[in-house]
């Protein structure tokens, strides 16, 4: 009986400390001035990556080997590239409060939109009010954004770099939803069943191909263009930080929550990541949000919850 309580909440709280340290994010790249965007989301998960891809040991070839899951590996690899560049422009040019909760706010909405074209999947209307919703708190919290102070000059790139990374981060989910799904289909009865099921990537093996292929990139991209970052002392242990805690980290609590924990839940406890980017990004980064700024990010996290809200939000 203990056991069986201590389980759940022990996957409620994965999550809620996987979307906390997401949310410090932004904020730990202000404590390396200068470095570009590309330089951090390259080293980031191109390092992450390649520790995930490790960690998943032999399902990573496998994943990459089977035909039934290379195709949405790739897909799945393409997308975070783009999105570990884009997100972290996002956060150069438009805030760390604006651009993670622009970035965060989209995905879902993106999601929805992917899953409609590609699988003919009927929107409810508590899908729509809920993405309304989230769109107005994010029209709202850019508005605020405009009229405080930030880059000069770049809050249209930064706008622009949050809602690509809000489509890649979605296409990167939907890929690996059907990897994993791919990586599970029963194998039929017979004398190879056994050997077949063993050779099954599994969803940890789809994961970790996704972050393997994608550092390969960012690895060559990081070495080539921002080696002279990389020569500085001083950067790295902002590097390690963001490649070893928020993705490393963060991505396998988040899966060890999800075994106990429903997707549309745990969905609900990530909220707690923008959350806290805002917070840290006025206490620590020093940027200003003001009583507009906060009252978009509440509808956006109000928005995101009705989407994890099981037959109401769901599409």
């Amino acid at each position: 009986m203990t056991d069986g309580a201590a389980r759940p909440v022990g996957g409620l709280v994965a999550v809620v400390v996987a979307a906390a340290v997401w949310g410090t994010t932004g904020t730990a790249t202000h404590f390396a001035p200068g470095v570009p965007a590309f330089v951090f989301g390259a080293v980031t998960f191109g390092l992450g990556g390649l520790v995930l891809a490790a960690v998943a040991g032999r399902g990573t070839a496998r994943a990459i080997a089977r035909r039934a899951t290379r195709g949405w590996v790739l897909l799945g690899a393409a997308s975070l590239v783009v999105y570990a560049v884009a997100f972290y422009a996002a956060l150069a040019d438009a805030g760390v409060a604006l651009g993670t909760t622009i970035a965060i706010g989209s995905s879902p909405v993106f999601a929805g939109l992917v899953e409609w074209v590609s699988d003919r999947r009927r929107v409810t209307p508590g899908w729509v009010v809920a993405t309304l919703v989230s769109v107005v708190g994010m029209v709202v919290v850019t508005l605020a954004r405009s009229e405080g102070s930030g880059p000069e000059g770049s809050l249209a790139l930064g706008l622009g770099s949050a809602l690509l990374a809000g489509l890649t981060y979605a296409l990167y989910s939907w890929a690996v939803a059907r990897g994993m799904q791919a990586s599970v289909v029963s194998v039929p009865g017979g004398p190879g069943a056994e050997i077949a099921a063993r050779d099954r990537p599994g969803g940890r093996g789809v994961v970790g191909a996704v972050f393997g292929l994608a550092a390969l990139p960012l690895v060559v991209l990081a070495v080539v263009g921002g080696h002279q970052f990389l020569g500085v002392a001083a950067h790295w242990p902002v590097f390690l930080y963001l490649a070893l805690v928020p993705t490393v980290l963060g991505h396998s609590l988040y899966a060890v929550g999800l075994r106990s924990v429903s997707a549309s839940v745990a969905t609900l406890l990530s909220l707690f990541e923008p959350v806290v980017a805002a917070v840290l990004a006025v206490v620590v980064v020093g940027e200003h949000l003001g009583v507009v700024g906060w009252v978009g990010i509440g509808l956006v996290v109000v928005g995101l919850a009705v989407l994890a809200v099981p037959g109401r939000g769901r599409r």
